[in-house]
């Protein structure tokens, strides 16, 4: 009789206990960390010091195993943009992405940019709120480890074409400059795309013991 009742007991509990199962699974969300405490916001040398820079490149020809394309300035020729403006580059093919890779420094820059495989992220584990996970653009001088400007760029797992966003430059100083396509691992950074751009505007104060440019304009007179 007890083994009759407790076969009962268990007929009636266990449906419901997978009913709750799937309840508390469906209704459970992992995270990761999460922001705690006081994080520093990008674009700050707070930040950027808390950015790895121990690089490694790992960087192929395209086709060989996946494609990835950096666009500079992709909307910058209205004409050519027709009615589509700044979004000419957004969602599209290379035919409709151009590249200027001359600029002039200024509060930001569209960049365009393309990877015909999944874009690697951090969301949903424990390094999710950690800056050096997920993929990044990173603005460096050229042959510069130090980040002058970055932006994170894998929000969407398998984009459809190209995609825009827009990066820092108020910082640049005439002179040649690179973006970098990094993958931030909790092993380290690694450098997948470089991209050369030339900034051709505003020149900047020159470092310490440099000799002071020549007067402009005619000599004073010799008159006392």
């Amino acid at each position: 009789m007890r083994g009759s009742a407790h076969t009962a007991l268990l007929a009636h509990v266990l449906p419901l206990c997978g009913v709750l199962g799937q309840t508390l699974g469906a209704s459970k969300r992992y995270v990761g960390w999460g922001i705690v405490g006081d994080v520093p916001r990008g674009d700050t040398e707070e930040y950027r010091s808390l950015v790895r820079t121990d690089y490694r490149f790992r960087i192929q020809e395209d086709y060989v195993r996946y494609s990835i394309d950096i666009r500079i300035n992709p909307c910058k020729d209205e004409i050519i943009a027709a009615g589509m403006g700044i979004a000419c580059c957004s969602g599209t093919s290379i035919a409709g992405c151009q590249h200027h890779p001359e600029v002039d420094g200024g509060p930001d820059l569209q960049v365009a940019y393309f990877q015909n495989a999944h874009i690697p992220n951090c969301k949903g584990t424990p390094f999710e709120a950690d800056h050096n996970c997920g993929t990044f653009l990173e603005v460096h001088r050229l042959g510069d480890r130090k980040i002058l400007a970055d932006m994170g760029i894998d929000q969407i797992d398998f984009p459809s074409g190209y995609q825009t966003t827009r990066l820092a430059i108020h910082r640049l100083c005439v002179g040649d400059h690179e973006l970098w396509w990094v993958v931030r691992t909790p092993s380290g950074p690694w450098v997948k795309k470089i991209r050369k751009f030339f900034v051709r505007s505003p020149s900047c104060s020159g470092p310490a013991g440099l000799a002071p440019p020549p007067e402009a304009g005619l000599p004073r007179p010799a008159i006392p």
